[in-house]
């Protein structure tokens, strides 16, 4: 159902990310895809009650169809909801260490510093990018279903944990982080066109900036600050418009280093 979800309801909610997330683990643990299906289907419904957008009905009627073949699988057992988030959050570290994801930064990290691409890389970037995104399917409902101020030990232990996951853990935001062509807000071992010299070069002559000044807000944690940060700042450009053209400016300087020569270091020198 990932696929199916309306427009309305897939341009303000991460439904369709839970709902893949669920399809993923469900050979792993029937009981955590419930739980993730039971939230999509609240989210959409608490997003929509009336079922007033297009195909919203049709998508409600078939995840409430899914999840009562789901139910229906515990042959006749029954599901003790109450127990769902300390059920979600002990798969949520077991699925982490079984995948081996901090071995997986470590790999990420020596891969972009060599400054090389392979097909074997691809391929593995590729699986990296498909867990982070179950992770933070598994984190964001997670964080719905404990609350923003709750009352247990364990939903406040739990809370404590997103947050702090949620601030220090760059891969995982790093590959979830939008773009088009070049993945300029974070780095990202699954694309390709980031590490030919000349986007390489053209990326670090944008970040070439000296004595920027200090910004009143939170400067990017995935990145260096650069000229973009203070034009956004001075005239109040949103924030998918200086993405859009940060990248439009290094492919262009890429572009034309390409007709002129490629830089020969890793990492080209700005002149």
């Amino acid at each position: 159902l990932a696929s199916a979800v309306p427009p309305s309801l897939g341009r303000t909610t991460n439904i369709e990310q839970i709902l893949q997330a669920a399809d993923d683990i469900e050979d792993d643990d029937p009981n955590v895809a419930r739980i993730l299906c039971e939230q999509a289907y609240s989210m959409a419904q608490n997003l929509d009650p009336s079922s007033d957008g297009r195909g919203v009905l049709q998508f409600k009627t078939g995840l409430a169809s899914v999840i009562k073949q789901k139910l229906a699988k515990k042959d006749g057992g029954s599901i003790d909801r109450q127990n769902d988030i300390e059920v979600l959050w002990n798969f949520y570290l077991e699925y982490k260490k079984r995948r081996r994801v901090d071995d997986m930064q470590r790999e990420q990290e020596i891969m972009r510093e060599s400054g090389t691409f392979s097909t074997e890389m691809g391929a593995r970037a590729m699986e990296m990018k498909k867990i982070y995104a179950t992770l933070r399917a598994l984190l964001d409902v997670l964080e719905i279903l404990v609350g923003q101020a709750p009352s247990d030990r364990l939903g406040r232990q739990i809370l404590e944990e997103i947050k702090k996951i949620k601030r220090s853990d760059a891969a995982l935001r790093g590959e979830l982080m939008p773009y088009n062509i070049i993945p300029l807000d974070a780095s990202s071992v699954g694309n390709v066109v980031g590490f030919f010299p000349e986007v390489r070069a053209a990326i670090a002559a944008i970040q070439n900036c000296e004595d920027l000044p200090r910004f009143p807000y939170d400067t990017p944690q995935l990145r260096q600050k650069d000229i973009f940060d203070l034009l956004q700042y001075v005239f109040g450009f949103q924030d998918d418009n200086v993405r859009n053209q940060r990248e439009n400016v290094a492919l262009t300087l890429a572009n034309a280093q390409s007709r002129l020569s490629l830089p020969n270091d890793t990492e080209p020198e700005n002149r």
